[in-house]
């Protein structure tokens, strides 16, 4: 069979031919469904995890359970959802009927990042069969567990961390199944917030089986599904054509560690990516770990797949969409049952996203080896979560958030790192004071960019951000999920290190307090704050390459310290007039390469 595209002529065997006006057609409206999901998501949506985060994912699949399309994603969750929808297929295919939806949490029983992260699963119906499946996974402030706002970073076993849920029916034939409701309503601390987000998952999922129905409706359910089947291909040949670009080996392996799991605190965790480019034009890479930890920085082995399929679509798919056919040109080997990247169950899993991101940077740095021109350094891997929990003081009623902060992105062949812009395998937004303020018992008190902060080098690593929360209720019971405290971001090709993150209790008062990365129930009196200052992305090349008059522009801007200036890049810079002083850089930028080479 021959099909022409926008991608060239191509043969797809075994498929019914799809005239390629129509296979452009239909895949895009395909697309703007799943974007337009996102959308009704975020406006239906209760908390500000929802609303102002976004973090949630609407994914579409055919009737085989092989993913189709996305909408605006949060990329760790594609892997999760995926494997959640093959094994509801495999569980209830036969049994869905129109009207049915499915609802899982549990990280053990069809995959989940971890309990917080909630999918709800939808059978898509037309004429009566099975036509392909909507799921979608959204954050929730708070599922039960331990600690308000569910992640406790002292939890040592999956049982302390939430409610769970192995897949069960949500909806029978539209009909909400009361049973679980109370289940839900029961088992976390803000109701009204939290099944009014399941319930608009599940509200969003109807509205995409009803657009869905008229697509079908419009283009033919056949020649839509095997339109979608059509671009797993293209998808997978597209990448393949990259892939045989690179010269075939093996490259790595890149080494990285997490500061610790929470628990035993003196005990770094290392986390290791190897690559081979496979004469097949297949990348086959291999994770290697410490042991699985005994706090919840554990990672299932769905998502690392999410993160290093994510930056093979980057490093060689640009151009093309996000489906089955991507996973077709990766394979991975994990570490064995009962590591650290292949957690045994009742492993504490709270903490995914630390972990992740040290996957996310040793992956990039072992691409950085097959394409130097064009992967960045790896960004911060800095970022985590901040959870308040608090009677509020203006209506009297419990609440819970939780917000999400990032450090910087790693810089570039070409040019610096984008500021307060962490991995790419993360895609959540910050929450703006406006809606903070408005909504919760606290003051930001500062929020801004943190200076010095990104990695030196030929191109400077984006910077961290540092936010001030200050308590405003009697009493808040707050958590901190994060790392990079003692490991920061190395940078690559002669970059030096990016500067830790860190955090302060009262800083600046005489009862200033350093806090640990991760910390459980801590109690914060009225007036009380927190400040957590993010770490900066990893540099690209020398620092002593970097154009001088950059550094003076990073100087006035506020980027770069004149001290910085000084230790970091050679660059002497005249405290009053931030004019560089040219005979003096000269000369110190040449004892200090001296000093390199001695």
């Amino acid at each position: 069979m021959f099909v022409a595209t926008r991608y060239g002529s191509a043969i797809y065997p075994g498929e019914r031919t799809v005239d390629a006006i129509d296979l452009e057609i239909i895949y895009q409206s395909t697309q703007q469904i799943a974007r337009e999901l996102t959308v009704n998501m975020l406006r239906t949506g209760y908390s500000n995890t929802i609303k102002e985060s976004l973090d949630f994912t609407f994914c579409v699949f055919d009737r085989q359970a092989r993913l189709v399309a996305q909408g605006i994603p949060q990329p760790l969750h594609i892997g999760p959802i995926s494997e959640q929808v093959r094994e509801v297929h495999r569980l209830f295919g036969d049994k869905f009927v129109a009207g049915d939806a499915i609802i899982v949490n549990h990280p053990y029983r069809a995959a989940q990042n971890h309990a917080t992260d909630v999918t709800v699963i939808s059978p898509i119906f037309y004429e009566g069969e099975l036509s392909g499946y909507i799921g979608n996974t959204a954050h929730k402030p708070d599922f039960g567990g331990m600690v308000p706002g569910t992640n406790s970073p002292a939890a040592t076993e999956l049982f302390q961390e939430g409610l769970l849920l192995p897949p069960v029916y949500l909806f029978r034939a539209g009909e909400l199944n009361a049973d679980v409701y109370e289940i839900i309503c029961a088992n976390t601390r803000t109701p009204e917030v939290t099944w009014g987000d399941v319930n608009a998952q599940a509200q969003t999922n109807v509205y995409g089986v009803q657009k869905f129905s008229e697509l079908f409706r419009k283009h033919g359910v056949e020649n839509v599904i095997d339109c979608w089947s059509q671009w797993m291909d293209i998808c997978e040949s597209e990448l393949r054509k990259q892939i045989a670009r690179l010269p075939k080996g093996n490259y790595g392996p890149e080494i990285d560690c997490l500061d610790d799991d929470g628990v035993n605190r003196d005990q770094p965790l290392s986390i290791g990516c190897s690559l081979e480019v496979l004469e097949d034009n297949t990348l086959h890479f291999t994770l290697t770990s410490d042991r699985q930890a005994k706090g919840p920085l554990n990672l299932r082995p769905c998502v690392s797949r999410s993160i290093i399929e994510c930056w093979v679509k980057m490093a060689f798919g640009q151009s093309v969409p996000v489906n089955d056919g991507l996973a077709r040109v990766v394979k991975i080997t994990y570490p064995e049952e009962g590591s650290l990247l292949n957690p045994r169950f009742p492993a504490p899993v709270n903490m995914y996203t630390r972990p992740s991101v040290v996957v996310s940077a040793v992956c990039c740095r072992v691409l950085g080896r097959v394409m130097p021109d064009i992967m960045p350094a790896p960004a911060s891997g800095s970022s985590g979560g901040f959870t308040g929990s608090a009677t509020n003081p203006r209506n009297g009623k419990w609440m819970s958030f939780h917000e999400i902060y990032v450090g910087g992105g790693g810089a570039r062949p070409n040019g610096d790192g984008v500021s307060a812009q962490d991995d790419l395998a993360l895609n959540i937004l910050n929450t703006p004071v406006e809606a903070m303020e408005t909504e919760f018992p606290v003051q930001i008190d500062r929020y801004g960019l943190l200076p010095d902060s990104g990695g030196a080098g030929k191109f400077r690593g984006g910077l961290g951000a540092v936010r001030d929360w200050h308590n405003l209720a009697d009493e808040m019971v707050c958590n901190l999920r994060t790392d990079r405290f003692k490991h920061s971001q190395t940078g690559v090709f002669g970059a030096k290190p990016a500067q830790p993150s860190h955090a302060l209790r009262n800083p600046g008062k005489e009862h200033e307090e350093s806090m640990f990365s991760k910390v459980a129930g801590m109690r914060l009196k009225k007036d009380e704050v927190v400040s957590w200052r993010l770490a900066g992305g990893g540099g690209w090349g020398n620092p002593l390459e970097r154009d001088m008059e950059r550094v003076r522009e990073d100087v006035k801007q506020g980027y770069v310290s004149v001290a910085a200036a000084k230790r970091d890049y050679g660059v002497v810079i005249d405290t009053v007039s931030l004019e560089v002083d040219q005979g003096a850089t000269t000369a110190l930028r040449s004892k200090m390469k001296e000093e390199v080479t001695a």
